[in-house]
């Protein structure tokens, strides 16, 4: 009797990781097939420091910038701008105009190599540069909280 449970736990527990190694190659089978669908989509795109190249504003980051009436005329690309470091796998920081109000680093899909030679850099729209004499300062304090930490 002792033997026939250790048997049946035995099997039990054979058929539990065939089920489970069946599971796992089936779930391995399912993310390489999204893999390959996304990676039809994807382009593989890198470039050197130095090369020049377009930058693709978001469409919500130029409506929150500047309001237009014919969205479809906003301009899609800015620059061209120098690529200055690599920041890792897909991300570039280029070298944009020192007043502009944006960040630096940018992902490889909002970049755009420029064909031909360049050697003035581009232009950022006018919204998301700080001229010298903007100095951004509150009107008017609103409320106050204090936090008391123990």
């Amino acid at each position: 009797s002792n033997e026939t449970k250790v048997a049946a736990v035995a099997l039990e527990l054979r058929e539990r990781d065939e089920a489970l190694t069946q599971l796992k190659m089936h779930l391995l089978k399912a993310q390489q097939q999204m893999k390959n669908q996304a990676d039809k989509k994807r382009r593989s795109v890198q470039f050197a420091i130095g090369e020049w190249v377009f930058l693709k504003l978001r469409p919500h980051r130029q409506q929150s910038v500047v309001k237009r009436i014919y969205q479809k005329l906003a301009a899609r690309y800015y620059g061209p701008f120098q690529v200055m470091e690599r920041m890792g796998a897909v991300a570039y920081k280029l070298a944009l105009p020192p007043h502009s109000k944006i960040h630096p680093v940018f992902h490889v899909s909002l970049l755009k190599k420029a064909i031909g030679n360049y050697q003035a850099q581009g232009e950022l729209p006018k919204e998301l540069e700080i001229s010298p004499n903007d100095d951004v300062y509150p009107e008017k304090v609103l409320g106050t909280r204090l936090t008391v930490q123990d």
